[in-house]
């Protein structure tokens, strides 16, 4: 029966833990830098959608006095 020892080889190199932390810090920069890049991509969706709001808000206020206007003559 193989045991199932999770302890590395004592003949194991020390540069291939360390190339390895390399490989995983490097992929979670990458990461990082997507997620960064969704964050920035939703933070201009949510002014975009705010910008819009406001116009339209604008729009019905105009649109209620000109029709009050016609309405009062």
């Amino acid at each position: 029966m193989i045991a199932m020892d999770t302890k590395p080889p004592p003949n194991k190199p020390v540069i291939d833990d360390n190339v390895h932390r390399t490989v995983e810090r490097t992929a979670l920069r990458k990461v990082r830098s997507v997620l960064d890049a969704l964050e920035r991509e939703e933070l201009n969706d949510r002014r975009f959608r705010l910008g819009v709001y406001a116009v339209c808000g604008v729009l019905v206020l105009l649109l209620i006095w000109f029709v009050a206007g016609l309405v009062l003559r």
